[in-house]
């Protein structure tokens, strides 16, 4: 049974301050059995478990071609969203759906239920915004017409609504946080600090008919809402920086972006290493050293967040200069803008490990996105990119990065 009421003693003086590109002084208790991978066993058996995860982020990817699907209904994704059923990949129905894992961590919504709905909300109504003016009204993409200011439309082969939000971008980036980041720092990691799961792991105590403690399976569980869709080939070899082809189009995938940038290289070992000296340290019951390496994976994960919300920004304003109009016709610009309009919103679900709170409150991020609605959205935001350009170095100031090392110029861009 899930523990809620959590003790972080000691969670806060044992933060880690130096940015996840340069922590490498921060260096992990050697005593540990730290294996290769991934891999924990007890008795000869396995004790690492994290299916649900698996299962969540492979539901979330069949939602997210439901995007593009014409003549499909609300009711249809409804039913994937909301109860776990109704998949064309039968394997994926299961009382596990992504909608009741939304905004659900222990440190930020477990007692904030009027914020909980209305973030849930915001994904109930892309899903509703999709089907009512695009797959219910036309029968296929070559019925879509061109979009133009105020009216919703493609551009080249992208859907965009009235403002030129692709709908499925801000679905897909705002899961990001909303699900995928916030379950993974906020909740699972934050539930192996509970003073009684702990007491139950010093003492043994294997969760009912498995072979893992409580606090082993919430740390596999984090493990999973990260690496739970990706290729196995490239987790289980050790000398890997992980940044190969998965099936996955979540958290990992802008991991890998992320690394792929020089201004960044290290960060995914640096990830993996601490979720294995992590769960190492669980097993071990040396609880400081865990809580260092869940402050090093908030950390890194919150960056990630703020540099891809950083790069699309700036990617889609300097489109915009270099190209004027045809980066609107083309839909490159604004398709940078709609994935950078969900990492904003997944900014809301960062944790500074520093003050346990989000590197950007609510009040905070709600204002970023009204500048991004208002008027005609980012048919405006065309005419002056420099409002993009004042937010990406606003967010890039809250991290320690720059603009310029976010803007990632040697890295494919996609």
């Amino acid at each position: 049974m899930r523990l809620v009421n959590i003790l972080k003693f000691g969670a806060l003086a044992t933060t880690i301050i130096a940015c996840s590109s340069d922590d490498s002084d921060v260096t992990p208790d050697n005593t540990l059995d730290v294996p290769l991978t991934y891999e924990f066993t007890r008795n000869g058996e396995s004790t690492v478990s994290f299916g649900g995860q698996t299962t969540r982020l492979n539901q979330g990817s069949e939602i997210l071609s439901d995007f593009k699907t014409f003549g499909t209904t609300e009711t249809v994704i409804d039913d994937k969203f909301r109860t776990g059923q109704g998949f064309t990949d039968t394997t994926l129905n299961d009382t596990k759906n992504i909608r009741n894992k939304i905004a659900e961590s222990v440190d930020y919504f477990s007692s904030n239920s009027v914020e909980q709905a209305e973030i849930r909300g915001v994904f109930d109504g892309f899903i509703a915004n999709q089907v009512e003016i695009l797959l219910s009204k036309y029968a296929n993409a070559d019925e879509v017409p061109v979009a133009t200011r105020g009216n919703v439309g493609k551009l080249e082969n992208r859907l965009v609504n009235e403002k030129g939000l692709e709908l499925n971008q801000a679905f897909n980036k705002g899961l990001i946080g909303a699900l995928t980041l916030d379950q993974i720092i906020n909740d699972y990691l934050s539930l192996t600090e509970g003073a009684a799961i702990r007491e139950a792991n010093d003492a043994g105590t294997l969760d009912e008919g498995n072979p893992y403690t409580e606090a082993e399976h919430f740390w596999d569980e984090a493990y999973g809402y990260l690496y739970g869709a990706s290729d196995a080939d490239a987790l289980s070899d050790p000398n890997s920086k992980h940044i190969e082809t998965v099936v996955d189009d979540f958290l990992y995938k802008y991991v890998q972006r992320v690394e792929g940038d020089k201004d960044f290289e290290g960060i995914a070992d640096r990830i993996f290493q601490a979720f294995k000296t992590g769960r190492a340290a669980i097993t071990a019951g040396k609880y400081d050293e865990s809580e260092k390496q869940a402050n090093i994976i908030r950390l890194a994960l919150s960056e990630v967040i703020g540099i891809r919300a950083v790069f699309y920004l700036k990617q889609g304003a300097d489109k915009i200069r270099d190209f004027g109009l045809d980066a609107v016709n083309d839909g490159t610009a604004f398709h940078d803008w709609s994935e950078g309009y969900g990492f904003i919103y997944s900014l809301r679900f960062t944790q500074d490990p520093n003050t346990g709170k989000p590197y950007f409150s609510k009040t905070e991020v709600d204002a970023f996105l009204t500048t991004l609605n208002a008027g005609d959205g980012f048919w405006d935001l065309a005419d002056k990119p420099e409002i993009a350009d004042n937010m990406a170095e606003e967010i890039a100031a809250k991290f320690n990065f720059t603009v310029e090392q976010a803007q990632d110029t040697d890295a494919v861009k996609k």
